[in-house]
């Protein structure tokens, strides 16, 4: 397959994919409002789940259903939009690279490692795997570095790595501090900073939309520029 076609094969499933999880966002939203509705009738149930054998009643779920949805929904799509762009940065730079292997001239070879692969592709695709392993673990500001160096595709503009960086901070949050911000996140965050150390961030339906909006932005230019790179 071409390099081009690569990457619109890559691009097409990545936007599908995002168009996918905020589309469970926004119709699990209206499914609690329909349960809601279905209580303010009058209707009344109650629920036991079989697993942790808690019972419910309907009073109680539509309690529960304003905090599902301000939290767990809106911080589990939001991470996921975030994973979804990992994947697609680092797929995007895997299949460059490995179009490209003259930009991994300068590394060192382990020849234990190059003994154990079949053939020559398979050695391109494990140096530039091992490559972007290290990247993935770096700031976002240096993905984008690497990505300007390795690329040069114009975009994106210091202004929405900015904003991507203060996403990815707030993620990290959520996975690794409970959502609570620290002197790390603020670091990463920059003039971006939406929470101060020790505060509980969340993730309100302006700013979850936003950052849907802008990594679809960023997918959509970072493949368009590197298409019109190639010959």
């Amino acid at each position: 397959m071409a390099l081009a076609e690569e990457i619109k094969l890559l691009t097409d499933n990545v936007l599908a994919e995002l168009t996918s999880t905020y589309n469970y966002y926004t119709d699990t939203k209206i499914a609690w409002k329909i349960v809601h509705k279905f209580i303010e009738s009058g209707n009344r149930f109650k629920i036991r789940n079989m697993t942790t054998d808690t019972v419910t009643t309907q009073i109680e779920l539509s309690a529960k259903a304003r905090g599902y949805i301000a939290q767990q929904l809106s911080e589990a799509t939001f991470q996921q939009f975030i994973s979804i762009f990992e994947n697609y940065f680092m797929e995007l730079l895997e299949v460059w690279l490995t179009a490209y292997p003259k930009s991994l001239s300068n590394k060192q070879v382990d020849f234990k490692t190059i003994l154990e692969q079949p053939d020559k592709d398979a050695i391109i695709k494990c140096f530039a795997k091992k490559e972007l392993n290290e990247l993935l673990y770096k700031k976002p500001e240096e993905w984008f570095a690497y990505l300007r160096a390795k690329i040069n595709l114009g975009c994106p503009s210091a202004d929405e790595i900015n904003r991507f960086a203060e996403a990815k901070a707030s993620r990290d949050l959520l996975v690794h501090n409970k959502g609570i911000a620290n002197k790390i996140y603020e670091s990463k965050a920059g003039h971006f900073t939406r929470f101060r150390d020790g505060e509980r961030i969340d993730i309100p339906d302006h700013y979850h939309r936003g950052t849907w909006e802008l990594i679809k932005k960023l997918v959509s230019d970072i493949s368009n520029s590197a298409i019109a790179k190639l010959p």
